[in-house]
């Protein structure tokens, strides 16, 4: 009995044990189906149209369109910002100048216009550079050499001189100049005509500026003498009010920038020192250009891009038709039986009047040592005739017409007229006005005449309202007065260069 059930026990187990192996088959069949389907699945998630690599290298390929359009928009914004500030930079040279857009940046244009941004040699002496916060207001962009004007937001103008390496250079001093003449028009060994200054040869120029000529291939030229800014309370005249009082107090100062603008009270009886210094103010802090008294340099250059013109017959020779002289005046051209243009002033202008108070030898009838300047009572805005009247032979005769100019006795008159900044049309050279006339101006030449005794002198160019333009012409330079000389005569004039 035991047996039997012992053996159908066995029998239960090794029923119960075979049962075990066939559903652990039928198990790992179906794992493996699954694992297989599980398997296809991932694969297509990872490396499917859809999958994980996809979605991955799209996410990347998004991310960098959203960088890019997020530096955009930042570009956009800071052009945004630009335009609102200084207008939107334009393609072409044509579109500033038809737009009068200002440019954000410096930047290139050649001769027909169109923006470059290399800096070969070739392209150098084609290309005009616009400087940031200026903008174009005149010129031909076809017609550089003519002269391109450009403005910042103030209304400063200056005029584009084109210059290569080799020009500047050529007009760079070596220091001898021993075979120069007071009174004697010369050849330089500049290589360029009429410096006439007396010869001494420790003259200097400190104001050159090869390394911007060379990356530029040029500088900018004020467009006007410097004038009288309206910061200068008691000084400055508005050129629509008349009777205003000639004030010279005051103006021999360091303590303002000047202006080229049109129609400006000219900034004489400043001397030399402190027109270095008002001229390096008005663009101190300027990251693009540096400003500062035209040198000796840059003033030959811009001449003798004028003279290449051909337009202006023989004006380094006579400037008379060209400025604000002496001999421009339809009374000196009647009594001296000359023939030369008269200047047509703009009408109405400011202007004043100054009296030149001298004595004559009884004998030779010239001029005395003892001469001086009785201003005129005041500034007046109105039409007027250039250059000298007859003289006055007496006080009693210019007090008759000039009253309360506090002149002198026993003395002689003659009348001469300064006139504002641009005044004629006349004057406007390459579209740069009164180079010749109107004012001497400073530059930042200078030297000790070979002396030892610490006196600095410096260099005079061009002429004034009292010259004649014969002489006194475009190309005149002159050495005999001291960096601090004074004079109603002397002003300046403003060069930049590119940083």
């Amino acid at each position: 009995m035991m047996n039997k059930k012992r053996k159908k026990f066995w029998k239960g187990r090794n029923f119960i044990s075979s049962t075990t192996h066939g559903i652990t088959l039928i198990a790992l069949v179906v794992t493996i189906v699954v694992l297989l389907i599980l398997a296809g699945i991932t694969i297509t998630m990872v490396l499917g149209e859809d999958g994980i690599l996809s979605q991955a290298k799209l996410a990347a390929e998004k991310t960098k369109e959203a960088e890019e359009q997020q530096e955009k928009d930042l570009q956009d914004l800071v052009g945004m910002i630009n335009d609102a500030v200084n207008g939107k930079d334009p393609e072409t040279l044509q579109d500033a100048v038809s737009s009068k857009k200002v440019f954000s940046n410096t930047t290139k244009f050649d001769a027909e216009g169109n923006k470059i941004d290399g800096s070969s040699e070739e392209e150098k002496t084609t290309a005009i550079t616009i400087p940031a916060g200026f903008k174009i207001t005149e010129g031909d962009v076809s017609k550089i050499n003519e002269g391109v004007v450009i403005s910042d937001e103030a209304g400063n103008e200056f005029v584009w001189v084109p210059c290569t390496e080799e020009q500047y250079k050529s007009h760079t001093y070596t220091g001898d100049h021993s075979k120069d003449n007071e009174n004697i028009i010369t050849d330089d060994e500049g290589g360029w005509a009429t410096f006439t200054y007396k010869a001494y040869n420790d003259w200097k120029d400190a104001g050159e500026n090869l390394e911007s000529v060379k990356k530029y291939g040029g500088f900018y030229i004020a467009r006007y003498e410097a004038g009288i800014p309206s910061s200068m309370t008691g000084i400055y005249i508005d050129p629509k009010s008349a009777n205003k009082t000639y004030v010279v107090e005051g103006r021999n100062t360091s303590d303002y920038a000047p202006v080229s603008k049109k129609g400006a009270q000219a900034w004489n009886f400043i001397d030399q020192t402190n027109a270095i210094k008002v001229a390096e103010k008005m663009y101190n802090t300027s990251g693009a250009v540096i400003s500062q008294l035209v040198d000796g340099i840059a003033w030959d250059r811009t001449v003798e891009w004028i003279v290449a013109s051909k337009k202006y017959a023989d004006i380094e020779k006579n400037s008379t038709n060209y400025g604000n002289y002496a001999t421009t005046s339809e009374r000196f051209q009647k009594n001296e039986g000359e023939k030369y243009k008269k200047l047509i002033i703009n009408s109405p202008i400011l202007f004043a009047e100054h009296l030149f108070e001298y004595n004559t030898d009884e004998t030779t009838g010239d001029w005395k040592q003892d001469v001086d300047w009785r201003l005129g009572k005041n500034y007046q805005y109105g039409s007027i005739d250039t250059g000298y009247e007859d003289p006055y032979n007496s006080l009693e005769d210019a007090t008759e017409k000039y009253s309360g100019f506090g002149g002198t006795q026993n003395k002689k008159y003659r009348h001469f007229i300064e006139l504002s900044t641009g005044g004629s049309e006349d004057t406007k050279l390459n579209n740069i006005y009164d180079l010749a006339g109107n004012m001497y101006e400073w530059t930042t030449e200078m030297g000790y005449h070979g002396e030892n005794s610490g006196t600095q002198y410096a260099v005079l160019r061009s002429g004034s309202f009292n010259d004649f333009g014969n002489g006194a012409t475009i190309t005149y330079r002159t050495g005999g007065f001291i960096v601090g000389s004074t004079h109603p005569g002397i002003g300046f004039r403003v060069v930049l260069y590119v940083k």
